[in-house]
């Protein structure tokens, strides 16, 4: 019977012995990806605007000026970006962390506020200089809210009738022909 005993105590060891291995690797293997996960679970997030030295907010919290670059959770985020003389902006970015880093440039937008003075004439000498500094910038219909063609409507709405809104239009338009006919032209010859 104590060779029974024996055996049995063997067994029962080996056993033990088993488990605790298999406890010890499963147990390494959840470390292992929760250290993976973990160094997936965020993202670098590069913030550019033109012109730089805005300050941006993320999610509520005051980050920093641009240029930046931020490390963020995976996920959506809440951005505000300000500047004294420019509109705010504000927009929800997404970091995936399967990509190694995003880039988000930003135009900011002069604040033109609706009434300047009451002086209607002001306001729209103010965009005409505007969409003269976004055609120099090569801004024709990009970036949103910060190009020519954004002006031109702008001022549109405030002087339907002024011949400067017509002129610039087509000159927008013949701009663009000729873009795309030499980008047209240049895949034709390549």
């Amino acid at each position: 019977m104590s060779g029974d005993r024996t055996r049995w105590g063997v067994r029962a060891g080996v056993r033990w012995c088993a488990v605790l291995i298999g406890s010890v690797a499963v147990f390494l293997g959840a470390t292992a990806t929760l250290l993976v996960t973990r160094e997936r679970a965020s993202g670098l997030i590069n913030i550019a605007t033109d012109p730089p030295k805005a300050t941006v907010f993320i999610d509520g919290r005051r980050i920093g000026q641009t240029p930046l670059v931020v490390e963020l959770t995976a996920g959506t985020h809440h951005v505000v970006i300000r500047k004294e003389g420019y509109r705010p902006i504000e927009r929800e970015i997404f970091t995936d962390p399967s990509e190694p880093e995003a880039n988000y440039d930003f135009a900011l937008e002069p604040a033109i506020p609706s009434e300047i003075s009451g002086d209607r004439q002001e306001r729209i000498r103010q965009l005409k200089r505007l969409v003269e500094e976004a055609l120099r910038r090569g801004d024709y219909v990009a970036p949103e809210n910060a190009n020519a063609l954004y002006y031109l409507n702008q001022l549109r709405r405030l002087a339907p009738d002024d011949p400067f809104v017509s002129e610039m239009r087509e000159r927008i338009r013949h701009i663009l022909r000729q873009q795309a006919e030499t980008s047209r032209r240049r895949r034709h010859l390549s």
